[in-house]
């Protein structure tokens, strides 16, 4: 099965609680490990980690998350990090199309102060940056 249809092999309670997850917010940290590998925190009535291994051509591999459910194929977890993987992907898409027309600085200077703050802090996060953009930051010279 794709991401782009996975919804069609998870049983329609599961699906309602995972789209409820991901609409609520719950999918608390999702990152690529490696290329096509994707690995997501989701903060329910306990955390849960949950691993989603997606082909180049968005068959999705292989998923687990370590919540004890066993009743089907996926658990509301992984339904909720699939919808974040896919908007990921969706996003990107979009962003590597209009990167094409337009050039870094262009994107940039279109965002708000409060946008790319919001932007910087998260790729800090997310690539483990924050002591180098605090340095840069320390010592920026205008």
């Amino acid at each position: 099965m794709n991401i782009t249809d996975f919804e069609l092999a998870v049983e329609e309670k599961i699906l309602a609680r995972g789209i409820k997850y991901f609409a609520d917010d719950t999918v608390a940290d999702l990152w690529e490990q490696s290329p096509n590998h994707y690995c997501a925190v989701v903060e329910g009535s306990i955390r849960y980690d949950v691993e989603i291994y997606i082909g180049t051509d968005g068959e999705i591999l292989h998923h687990c998350c370590d919540c004890p459910y066993d009743w089907g194929e996926f658990c509301k977890h992984e339904v909720a990090v699939l919808l974040a993987i896919r908007k990921h992907l969706e996003q990107a898409t979009v962003l590597k199309q209009q990167g094409h027309k337009q050039g870094l600085r262009s994107l940039l200077s279109a965002k708000s102060k409060d946008d790319l703050v919001n932007l910087l802090y998260e790729l800090a996060i997310d690539y483990d940056l924050r002591k180098d953009v605090v340095f840069r930051l320390v010592n920026y010279e205008e």
